[in-house]
């Protein structure tokens, strides 16, 4: 039953890694978005002036 126990929780840790590292990628990914938009927004407005 211990092993059992210390195998659920190494589980759990590893999959709750997992998410956390998730979320960190989405919000990386999230601000890189958000840089590139305003780049284009910002040529956008350089080209039309």
């Amino acid at each position: 039953m211990v092993l059992r126990n210390r195998n659920v929780a190494s589980t759990l840790r590893r999959d709750a890694l997992f998410v956390w590292h998730a979320l960190i990628s989405v919000v990386f990914i999230s601000f890189a978005g958000l840089a590139v938009g305003a780049a284009v927004m910002d040529l956008f407005a350089i080209a039309h002036q």
